[in-house]
């Protein structure tokens, strides 16, 4: 099946619009928090700190991204359907709901990896007609478990910011041995789904480059095994940047050469 170019443009920039919202929105309702405002691995755009713009205006311009991509999904119902009403439902409570919520109740990191994992490679297949099949499913896991763990090794130096916040993250909930296991598990569960999603013939052979980055892991795994109670080392923080950026750009143009051979 050929990809819609019209939908895919659309549907990027309906992602574009949430991912917007989202971290003005986010950094709105943090912004109220002092210790917050700092948080190190947080990945804002210190906008609110720099004094660039009000909270208020950054809220309103964060809802106002929100609302401009809620409409563009409302465009895609009549043409997707209705598989295409969780998607919308999940994202846009993940988008909104984040920061006062979910941070809030233990399930931030779940979210994270539906919101800006899984569920963008799910709807990037719905919009281009059809339905998604296994190869979808399969190409998803992957993204979900790298955003997971993108935020939950952010949370390791967030931790005092965040304890004085209020959040209620996994690092402070099972403590940080605890969830630097989770962390190691979540990022060695990539490699080894997509070489089981490609034994199943769930992904093309070609999808398995998509596990050569993960050499990138062996900073933040080893340090999480034996040193989690110590700061999390930046060569660490920034290699699983660099897995995450190089493991679904690969397994992308996989998929994309493997459709057309």
């Amino acid at each position: 099946m050929r990809p819609r170019r019209d939908r895919e443009e659309v549907a990027l920039e309906r992602s574009c619009q949430f991912l917007l919202g989202k971290q003005r929105v986010q950094q709105a309702l943090r912004h109220p928090f002092p210790a917050e405002r700092f948080c190190q691995g947080s990945g804002g755009s210190g906008t609110l700190p720099a004094g660039l713009l009000t909270p208020r205006a950054a809220h309103a311009f964060g809802l106002a991204c929100a609302a401009l991509g809620g409409l563009i999904g409302l465009y895609f119902l009549p043409r997707v359907g209705w598989p295409m009403v969780p998607v919308l439902v999940v994202g846009a409570a993940a988008v909104l709901f984040y920061t006062d919520v979910f941070a809030r109740a233990g399930i931030g990191e779940l979210f994270a990896g539906l919101g800006l994992g899984l569920l963008p490679v799910w709807g990037a297949s719905l919009v281009q007609g059809g339905r998604p099949g296994l190869a979808s499913l399969a190409a998803s896991w992957p993204a979900f478990f790298m955003t997971f763990n993108l935020l939950l090794l952010n949370e390791f130096p967030d931790e005092p910011a965040d304890r004085k916040g209020g959040r209620r993250n996994l690092v402070l909930l099972l403590g940080r041995p605890a969830a630097a296991r989770i962390y190691t598990l979540a990022a060695l569960a990539v490699p080894t789904w997509l070489i089981v999603a490609v034994a199943l013939r769930f992904l093309p052979p070609l999808a398995l480059v998509a596990v050569l980055p993960s050499i990138f892991l062996v900073k933040p795994v080893a340090w999480a095994l034996t040193k989690p109670q110590e700061p999390v080392p930046i060569p660490a923080l920034a290699a699983n940047v660099v897995w995450n950026l190089a493991t679904n750009a690969l397994l992308a143009v996989a998929l994309f050469v493997a459709a057309r051979g």
